[in-house]
């Protein structure tokens, strides 16, 4: 019997505490904390969001003022137009007639001055797909850069987080002005005519003149760029990668590594970086072509340029289409043997 007392005050205690409960002070300490581990979650989730390519847009090229790169908060502030039309890249629904929202093309021509003389205008995509368009159609017109359809954000599966997007149900000769191709998905560039030739290397640049100052190289062939290349063979005119580095006075360890770095958000991917065996520099003769042709005419945005890397045939099992790189922005070596 010795157990119903300690029973019974065992209950008693419990019902003692429950009857407190916790405390005014307590009750606000834990609700802020819940608070701070909400805020903070969600402050790391916005900058995950931040970081994720096509939340920007970059405007370059041949401008009369400056260019820029818009983030997310710019581009939605900057996204007042609607454009309400049939979505050829729909598969299901291609007659659904939707009401984008976005920056119309001529509105961004207008505000960083599009340089006089300039006739076309190309955009390029995260997965370095790119798409030119003449400045007489952007600028008749309301070609958008859409961020939203039907008042919802567009999904990367959609074409988003930027959509290029074409009026054909209120201007149905855009229907076949331009047609489902021109169409792009996740547009993070708008490039007015061509910017000029630029190369990072290390702590030296090199601009159109110091690259035409080095030994000239040419290569003769079907080319991998793909997108408004001839599928004949061409010639192409520029200079070595090892050539450039040589000139950059970098260090090149035997083992190292070249990353390359284009423009798209595919070409410049640290998780997946495009890599060039600095034992294979001189053996493959990998070139940034800057001209092609019969009249060796500059590369010009709509083709890639102004600079692109080229893969020669004696190189092209090891280095494949991947690798044909457009819009070359930057090199880096790294490593080497231990």
């Amino acid at each position: 019997m010795q157990g119903v007392p300690r029973l019974a005050a065992l209950a008693a205690l419990a019902l003692a505490a429950c009857a407190r409960g916790p405390s005014d002070a307590e009750l606000a300490r834990l609700h802020a904390e819940a608070l701070a581990a909400n805020q903070a979650e969600l402050a790391a989730h916005a900058d995950q969001v931040a970081a994720e390519p096509g939340r920007t847009l970059t405007i370059a090229g041949q401008l009369d003022g400056a260019g820029a790169t818009l983030d997310w908060a710019a581009i939605d502030a900057a996204a007042q137009s609607h454009v309400r039309t049939v979505n050829p890249q729909n598969p299901t629904a291609p007659d659904q007639v939707i009401d984008f929202r976005g920056i119309l093309v001529r509105d961004l021509l207008d505000r960083y001055r599009a340089a006089a003389g300039v006739t076309e205008v190309t955009f390029v995509a995260i997965d370095g797909f790119r798409s030119t368009v003449d400045v007489a159609g952007l600028r008749s017109f309301r070609v958008l850069l859409a961020i939203a359809a039907d008042a919802k954000p567009i999904s990367r599966a959609s074409g988003g987080p930027i959509f290029l997007v074409f009026p054909h149900s209120e201007a149905p000769e855009t229907v076949a002005l331009y047609p489902d191709r021109y169409w792009s998905f996740y547009v993070t560039d708008v490039i007015v005519g061509t910017e000029p030739a630029r190369l990072a290397v290390g702590e030296r640049g090199f601009d159109a003149a110091a690259l035409a100052a080095l030994p000239p190289t040419t290569l003769d062939g079907a080319v991998g760029w793909k997108v408004h290349w001839p599928s004949t063979p061409v010639h192409l005119r520029g200079v070595r990668v090892l050539d450039v580095l040589r000139a950059a006075g970098v260090t090149l360890p035997p083992g190292g590594r070249v990353i390359v770095r284009g423009k798209a958000p595919i070409h410049r991917d640290p998780a997946d970086p495009l890599v060039l065996a600095v034992d294979d520099l001189d053996r493959c003769g990998f070139l940034l072509a800057t001209r092609w042709g019969a009249d060796d005419a500059p590369i010009s945005a709509r083709l890639g340029g102004p600079i692109a890397l080229a893969v020669p045939p004696a190189c092209a099992a090891t280095y494949g289409d991947r690798y044909w790189i457009p819009y070359v922005e930057a090199l880096e070596v790294v490593g080497g043997a231990p």
